[in-house]
């Protein structure tokens, strides 16, 4: 049965660091001071004679790469590890698992083929498919010809959690479901997994023991009405404001202040100041450092804010050695992406902490 390094290809290579491209190659005895292609092409050919330490390396980072995507997917009823494997395999016109499936790339469509498998020490089980997802055009002092561009996407099922994790492009994700789904012979419902994005975005910066640096938002409320008076109206308030920090004349203030809120009274109810400088605004967009939640300022404004995505920073521990990865949360497309070259394990820890 394949493993994780029968089912690389060289397209794979380039999108790792130099950095592990670099401690491949040293562990394959290959010079690792070789510019980037030229590491991709030398390690390519000795893809098939990887030693026990090029190895690890390879089936730590190769699925995993920086700027890697994933969205997941629930089974109901759980398929087990075989269970899943053998559903495969018997809907498959080859075994993915034992034989590659070759493809002409003339042939290949926008409809995901499946390429191999391969098996994660049965705690889990990859799916490879490749995809058209373009076209380039080449051309010459004489002609111009159309070359067709094709992506390779992953597929991981977490037999414990029974979860589906695609790993790709997020636009491509739900097709890339379904085709499994097909695989499958629809023994089997599956759905987005959307609960972790319908709540809070700081509580999956928390779960990650994370700080969250970083939002995208939408002001809660929108006036569509806003008229230019209404906005110098609110905006005369910020204005009026700083000047009372110089002249401590509160006349003026109290005028301004009493203006908006007999614009904006709702009845009995009246609009947040934030909200009303908020109004107008498509976006919204905060960021630090540091956590930004300790923000005065972001305090203020999150309760009249929809967050639409935002980054998020936590502490992993490889080789006894704490290090830190990014992530950037999707709320609209129930995705995460790994901003930082992450491993397996990191991808792992993810999933288990932020799917509830």
């Amino acid at each position: 049965m394949f493993a994780i390094k029968d089912t690389m290809f060289v397209q794979d290579l380039f999108k790792l660091t130099k950095p592990i491209l670099k401690e491949i190659a040293t562990n394959l005895d290959i010079d690792p001071s070789l510019n980037k292609n030229e590491l991709v092409i030398r390690i390519n050919e000795k893809k098939d004679e990887l030693n026990t330490a090029a190895t690890k390396v390879v089936e730590d980072s190769i699925l995993a790469t920086k700027s890697t995507a994933v969205s997941w997917f629930s089974f109901k009823p759980k398929l087990s590890y075989e269970d899943f494997k053998n559903l495969i395999i018997g809907n498959s016109t080859i075994n993915p698992f034992e034989v590659r499936n070759h493809y002409n790339e003339d042939e290949i469509t926008t409809e995901p083929t499946l390429l191999v498998a391969s098996s994660r020490a049965e705690l889990g089980i990859y799916l490879r498919f490749i995809y058209k997802n373009g076209v380039k055009y080449e051309t010459t002092p004489m002609s111009i010809r159309s070359v067709s561009k094709t992506a390779i996407s992953t597929v991981y099922y977490d037999a414990n959690l029974g979860i589906l994790e695609v790993r790709g492009d997020t636009k491509k994700s739900m097709e890339i479901a379904r085709t499994v789904a097909q695989l499958l012979n629809s023994q089997v419902n599956m759905e987005p997994v959307e609960a972790p994005f319908t709540q809070e975005i700081g509580l999956i910066a928390d779960r990650l023991d994370g700080k969250l640096i970083e939002t995208t938002s939408k002001p809660e409320i929108y006036f569509e009405e806003f008229t230019d008076d209404e906005l110098a109206m609110v905006f005369g308030v910020l204005k009026t404001l700083d000047e009372y920090m110089q002249t401590k004349d509160s006349s003026s203030l109290e005028t301004q202040l009493q203006a908006v809120s007999d614009s904006f009274g709702q009845g009995g109810a009246i609009v947040p100041f934030a909200a009303l400088v908020l109004s107008g605004l498509e976006t919204v967009g905060v960021a630090s450092s540091s956590e930004i939640r300790t923000l005065p300022l972001f305090s203020y404004l999150e309760p009249h804010l929809q967050h639409q995505g935002g980054f998020i920073r936590f502490p992993f521990t490889i080789r006894n050695v704490e290090e830190t990865f990014t992530i950037r949360i999707g709320m609209n497309t129930n995705s995460v992406v790994f901003v930082s070259q992450v491993t397996e394990e990191i991808i792992d820890f993810v999933r288990r902490n932020v799917i509830i």
